[in-house]
């Protein structure tokens, strides 16, 4: 880029102009990531008018995953961010006991075909039977800018879900914290000791004895919208460790359909959409 800052050290155009982390100028200065002008920079020195900020946005960096040719549905792809819209019954991560088969091997695959860092930084995760849109971001500062617009609510998720019983209120927002259950490693609950969670939900169509649900998150805990509508007596068709019933599907009828964010680079919003799986589509095609 070139700055128009004159007078201003590189360190504060990084921090405050362009939002870089404390952590990432740290390393940019260990690194020597920032050059001006094509030389090597002190960042505490000060900018002159017309001069060319250059920032090394990749590292010497990998993650310790095997990569694996694996079809991955791409939504969006810049040099910065990577959307994907994951199929059912895929990790994001790989597990100890399951190594294989994860969007982390697909993604790494895809990025050494495409002389890209092989690092697998995700910013939105979903459950392994969770289907839809998962951003990953390809270096650190994009990963950072992401994750705090989750924070922010700039990087709003929104999901389709198909639950038992006719939900009588057209729109509604939940906010009860969810915590672990003491007797599983897997299962959550709500529970005044938790971490709060909030959930907005509208109908967007009732079906024959279930409905489906827009749902949007302002929060991220884990198995959210399943712990949430199993609450209120409405769980997901397909989740059976939250009390719903098998009903033409063998997972929780839940996939993330829409996603808006600013660009971590360029600041312009971005609304990046994935249609319903066929295995949702079927319970419409049961009723």
């Amino acid at each position: 880029m070139k700055t128009t800052e004159a007078g201003f050290t590189a360190e504060k155009v990084l921090r405050q102009n362009l939002g870089f982390s404390r952590g990432m100028v740290r390393r940019l200065k260990r690194t020597g990531g920032v050059l001006v002008n094509g030389q090597a920079f002190y960042l505490n020195r000060r900018l002159q008018e017309g001069d060319l900020l250059c920032v090394n946005l990749h590292f010497d960096e990998f993650t310790d995953a095997p990569p694996q040719p694996i079809p991955i549905d791409i939504v969006y792809e810049d040099e910065h961010i990577l959307v994907v819209d994951k199929p059912p019954d895929m990790l994001v991560h790989p597990l100890k006991h399951e190594p294989l088969d994860t969007l982390a091997n697909a993604v790494l695959y895809h990025y050494i075909e495409n002389n890209t860092e092989p690092v697998f930084r995700p910013v939105s995760r979903l459950d392994r039977n969770t289907s839809g849109l998962v951003v990953v971001a390809k270096h650190a500062h994009a990963g950072f800018r992401l994750t705090s617009q989750l924070g922010t609510g700039e990087l709003r998720r929104e999901y389709l879900a198909v639950v038992h019983g006719l939900v009588a209120q057209k729109q509604g927002s939940i906010d009860l914290s969810i915590a672990r259950c003491r007797d599983s490693k897997i299962k959550q609950m709500v529970h005044p000791d938790g971490r709060r969670a909030q959930t907005f939900y509208n109908v967007e169509e009732y079906l024959a004895g279930n409905t489906l649900l827009k749902l949007r998150l302002t929060t991220g805990r884990t198995h959210q919208i399943r712990v949430h509508m199993s609450h209120l007596g409405h769980p997901l068709v397909g989740d059976t460790l939250y009390g719903g019933r098998e009903e033409e599907i063998n997972r929780q009828a839940l996939h993330c359909c829409r996603i808006r964010l600013l660009h971590p680079i360029t600041g312009g919003p971005l609304v990046l959409e994935a249609p319903l799986p066929e295995d949702i589509r079927r319970i419409f095609n049961k009723i």
